[in-house]
């Protein structure tokens, strides 16, 4: 059964906001957890919105290092040193404003091998990416699927594939949207893919939890990341 991941980034007080308190609404009529996607250094009104939604099963993952995304060393290159230096003081603006996270997930959607040790060695064992939902330094946790982001062009084929042979999909379906955009397309989407029989699950139940497996040194073992990465 293909299972269904929504995610919701862009979070910031005023409209965006009451939108994704709408969106709350929407699927939770449907049964459709969510995945909020929170940035460092958040708004203590996003902040407080995101930890209310996590107790009540929503998924929280941290969306990058930096409030603003610079293109000077992109995540797919960062080395694992200033990785563990961005993430220490992301995980403790987090910390401050009392909202918990359960994993990361990349801006751009694409990570560095330096990343995923900092995360792993951190406890952030799970991982979206472009490549789906990943546990870290687990070898057979992972989900792979497209990003879908909602508004936007969809890949060729894909609704008829989905609603004609959800099993010729990937085993995950992952759509996305902005909080300051519309969030029709994205309930559509849902709507179709509901129909179609997906099962829809928050990122923190979609592949399982295991402890990290680490070298004899007491490292995280690079060649247990994610089968699926």
């Amino acid at each position: 059964m293909q299972r269904l991941l929504v995610s919701v980034t862009g979070l910031a007080p005023g409209a965006p906001l009451g939108s994704a308190v709408a969106l709350c609404d929407a699927l939770d009529e449907r049964r459709v957890p969510l995945t909020l996607l929170v940035g460092p250094r958040p708004h203590p009104e996003v902040a407080a919105f995101a930890a209310a939604r996590r107790r009540a099963g929503d998924a929280v993952l941290l969306h990058g290092f930096r409030s603003v995304h610079d293109d000077a060393r992109p995540y797919r290159r960062l080395p694992v040193l200033e990785a563990r230096l961005r993430l220490a003081g992301a995980a403790r603006s987090a910390e401050a404003l009392g909202l918990p996270v359960d994993g990361f997930a990349a801006p751009g959607w694409t990570v560095s091998p330096g990343t995923r040790v900092a995360l792993a060695e951190a406890g952030l064992d799970l991982l979206l990416d472009d490549g789906g939902v990943h546990r870290l330094g687990v070898p057979t946790a992972g989900l792979a699927g497209p990003v879908v982001e909602a508004g936007r062009p969809t890949p060729t084929g894909w609704r008829s594939r989905l609603t004609r042979r959800p099993d010729a999909v990937a085993d995950l379906l992952h759509l996305t949207v902005d909080a300051s955009r519309s969030p029709r397309p994205l309930l559509d989407a849902v709507d179709a893919a509901l129909v179609a029989g997906a099962l829809p699950v928050p990122a923190t139940e979609a592949v399982g939890r295991r402890r990290t497996r680490r070298s004899a040194d007491g490292s995280v073992d690079p060649e247990f990341w994610s089968t699926t990465a």
